[in-house]
């Protein structure tokens, strides 16, 4: 294999370093607002996305992957790709349309031959979400119906949010450390590593450095990162996003 033939796009790169999507949506979710979640799972990515009954079209689309660098650059890039899209419109999207998203020129692959067969997962997870959302949508209808307690849960969820946001800096950091210390560092501390928390912007970018064996595991920027960003928002705040400094 030649030099030129294992480059990676300036797109491919720039999406790797700027993941938005990343993390996952529950049925409370969907069920505050009132939409269906349509979960896929196809080998190492799962997609979960919220669509608006009414118009079946996709609100806002999130992901896991746990393939590493690659897999993580398709399932942002299909997600951004999807967001506003009918599900129709979405489950017609074909794995070359989300590899030419990532082209730097037209006639150039975005990523080597050899880490092509990542885009295969495209078109398996379309397929799974065509079929699922039929299901989602019913369970989005019939919950709508019998839910008398949609405002007083969005009321809850509006209160949690205003109070985590409304910590100083130092207070935020120290909300994120009591979580670590319960439900993340016992694991990483078995396994001779740990994690510190450096920084957080705005509420929601939670800036964390790997120590110890952490730093050189390749799961570090794949399971570990996921579990533990799933794991803040479950017990911090819905909208936290784990960016490893690098």
């Amino acid at each position: 294999m030649t030099v030129a033939e294992e480059k990676f796009s300036a797109k491919f790169e720039e999406v790797a370093a700027n993941i938005k999507h990343r993390g996952a949506y529950y049925q409370e979710d969907a069920g505050e607002k009132g939409m269906a979640l349509i979960e896929a799972k196809f080998k190492d990515t799962k997609l979960y996305w919220l669509a608006d009954v009414k118009e079946d079209r996709i609100f806002s689309a999130r992901f896991f992957a746990y393939g590493g660098k690659v897999s993580l650059v398709v399932g942002e890039t299909l997600c951004s790709m999807v967001e506003g899209l009918t599900v129709d419109e979405a489950c017609s999207l074909l794995k070359n349309d989300v590899e030419a998203k990532l082209r730097d020129n037209p006639d150039v692959a975005s990523m080597p031959e050899s880490k092509q067969k990542a885009f295969d997962t495209v078109e398996e997870l379309l397929k799974l979400v065509k079929d699922q959302y039929i299901s989602a949508k019913g369970v989005a209808l019939a919950s709508a119906s019998i839910d008398k307690e949609d405002f007083k849960s969005t009321t809850e969820l509006n209160l949690v949010a205003q109070a985590w946001l409304g910590l100083t800096l130092e207070e935020q950091k120290e909300q994120l450390e009591l979580v670590l210390d319960e439900h993340i560092r016992p694991a990483l501390m078995n396994d001779g590593g740990n994690v510190q928390v450096l920084d957080v912007t705005d509420g929601e970018k939670v800036l964390v450095q790997y120590q110890g064996a952490c730093g050189s595991c390749g799961s570090s920027l794949g399971a570990t990162l996921s579990f533990m960003e799933s794991t803040l928002r479950k017990h911090v705040y819905n909208e936290i996003n784990v960016v490893p400094q690098v």
